[in-house]
């Protein structure tokens, strides 16, 4: 795994120890609610449930690991836990979400084939029966039966029965089954569910079924088909250990910009979470990237690889908000993984856009990488394991780094990288009071500054996303795409729309983006008309912070460039302190030059 891969092998050995952990986790939870006073309300004692798992798992043990892997069970465990801590809030009845625990004990028994009958609780209109299905019931009672004679399971409330197929994943009269999608390829299978009724399967949040329609689904199905072909072509990261892994994708509502939203938690072992559609090469990479962070997940479960410090926060090179030092880990590995899945897609595309756009995610993927695991070395406190593992790490991403990239996405990508940085470092990097007013008072008097800089403390506040990424990947990707926009003034649409949701932008996200010619131009290679821009940007609102970092980036070389580079919060913090109200401020490139001379770097 230290070497950005796990196969199936020792994917194996984390299935087992998230079984053991689930276990664990579900002995304290009947152990807790069967002491609770409010608790078992309408529905048996906790502990008739965990003997029907415990028959169902002398009958078929891996009738029990499918119900303990399956995602939304950690989910829901993880979070009644909580709730019966009084660390989470209530989502409805305690004994219906204790209750729950009745549902996974049916559905284990079900798969094992064992005849039994047991109280449930019915929520949004029916009964979840986790890693099976859902049998809709019109009534509204609060529990229902499920009935298992001679391998014919019903689900019964008052009047109302739901016949269940002997094949779970089908449809029938009141059912749906939990479905799959599959992608394959030379042999390499990944068919994870594809779950939509599950209350548990969100992570973020619990949510009612929403059940895809034929259509819906055959287009996840495609787009799946397609970017898990991607996936086991390559080998940078073991295709088949992501198939091993990769038990659920969940369609989720959430957009993200200028990246598609995915996401995946230690608590959902094998789920990711994905936002809307996507392209095949843009999912591929997703698929690779959560699958990395759920292998260290479950690896952080059995081997401690950090110790203290895990709330200091620092800069994350692929996010503009400061990140905890374990998250900082888990992005490293992350982005090591998609580093390799870029570094074999350009080995691949040969020359053109293809190869322009692999080169330019290989170069940004691996100099973020690069900086995220400087940092982990530089500032983590890590386990013995864990100088070993990011060491390992470390050898690996030197043979990338090594590899040479065409100069345009190797340009823009190294470009990119300083934005983001000045970026966060003028959003959340706050200079000492004292110092800077010193420094305020030089520039007035035009008299010398301090000898030594102010000192920085930071303040985590909102963040925006940026454009000049985007706008970067259309070049590549689509040239003539780019200069169409480009020529046409990349007005954004009149009416306001929202801003895209998808780092691959097409016309119809463009259509609705709201775009600055200072950016096109500077993506375009000229930085002449984009300084000029970007100037005018920063005269009309000298707090635009992406304004400031892309007069960086248009700069020619010299103290203006290297004090944005290398201090652009005091850069920003001064102008701040000195002008009284827009348009009174010094000249921003003026006042750069200054600080640059002084400070030397």
């Amino acid at each position: 795994m230290a070497r950005s891969s796990g196969g199936p092998a020792a994917v194996a050995e984390l299935r087992s120890g998230q079984r053991s952990r689930t276990m664990l986790l579900l002995r304290a939870l009947v152990d807790i609610a069967s002491a609770h006073p409010a608790l078992p309300g309408p529905l048996p004692p906790p502990r008739d449930a965990w003997h029907l798992l415990v028959r169902a798992e002398r009958r078929s043990p891996a009738a029990v690991d499918r119900l303990l892997l399956h995602p939304p069970v950690g989910v829901w465990l993880n979070r009644c836990l909580r709730r019966l801590r009084g660390l989470e809030p209530g989502d409805g009845p305690l004994w219906s979400a204790v209750g729950h625990l009745h549902a996974v004990a049916a559905s284990a028994a079900l798969l094992a084939g064992i005849d039994f009958r047991g109280s449930v609780p019915v929520r949004d209109g029916g009964v979840i029966l986790p890693a099976l299905g859902f049998a809709r019931i019109p009534d509204r009672a609060d529990v229902a039966e499920v009935v298992m004679t001679d391998r014919k399971a019903v689900v019964v409330s008052g009047p109302y029965a739901v016949t269940l197929p002997a094949d779970f994943t089908e449809e029938a009269p009141g059912w749906h089954g939990l479905r799959r999608l599959r992608g394959e390829h030379r042999g390499i299978v990944c068919s994870p569910y594809v779950d939509d009724i599950d209350p548990y399967r969100d992570f973020l949040r619990i949510r009612g079924p929403q059940r895809l329609t034929d259509k819906e689904r055959q287009g996840w199905q495609e787009r799946f088909d397609s970017a898990w072909r991607l996936v086991a072509q390559q080998r940078e990261v073991d295709p088949r250990g992501i198939g091993a892994c990769l038990s659920s994708v969940v369609p989720v509502p959430y957009v993200a910009w200028p990246e598609p939203f995915s996401a995946s938690s230690p608590e959902a072992y094998g789920c990711v979470l994905l936002g809307g559609a996507t392209d095949p090469l843009t999912l591929a990479a997703a698929l690779v990237h959560e699958a990395q962070h759920i292998k260290l997940s479950a690896l952080m479960d059995l081997v401690p690889l950090i110790e203290q410090g895990l709330e200091e926060i620092h800069y994350a090179p692929w996010r503009l908000d400061p990140r905890p030092l374990r998250g900082l880990f888990q992005g490293v590995y992350a982005f090591a993984g998609v580093t390799g899945f870029w570094q074999d897609r350009l080995r691949r595309a040969g020359s053109g856009p293809a190869g322009d756009t692999a080169a330019f995610e290989f170069a940004l993927r691996r100099a973020q990488t690069s900086s995220g695991l400087r940092t982990l070395l530089d500032h983590a406190e890590l386990t013995p394991m864990g100088e070993e593992f990011l060491h390992r790490l470390e050898e690996r991403l030197a043979q990338w780094l090594a590899r040479p990239v065409p100069s345009v996405p190797g340009r823009l990508a190294a470009d990119l990288i300083e934005d983001h940085r000045m970026v966060h470092r003028m959003r959340h990097l706050r200079p000492d009071p004292g110092r800077l007013a010193q420094w305020a008072r030089a520039w007035r008097e035009r008299s010398e500054p301090p000898r030594d800089l102010p000192g920085t403390s930071v303040r985590p506040t909102r963040t925006e996303a940026l454009t000049r990424p985007a706008l970067a990947r259309l070049r590549l990707r689509d040239p003539e795409g780019f200069a169409r926009l480009r020529e046409g003034g990349g007005a954004g649409s009149p009416d306001g729309g929202d801003a895209p949701d998808r780092a691959d932008l097409d016309q119809a996200d463009l259509d609705r983006a709201d775009l600055d010619r200072a950016d096109l131009d500077w993506v375009a290679g000229d930085t002449t008309a984009a300084l000029r821009r970007y100037r005018g940007r920063v005269a009309a609102d000298p707090d635009d912070i992406a304004a400031w970092a892309g007069l960086a980036l248009s700069l020619p070389g010299g103290p203006a460039r290297t004090a944005l580079l290398s201090h652009p919060e005091l850069v920003l913090a001064v102008h701040r302190e000195v002008r009284t109200a827009p348009g009174t401020g010094p000249d921003p490139v003026a006042l750069a030059r200054w600080i640059g001379a002084r400070t030397g770097r």
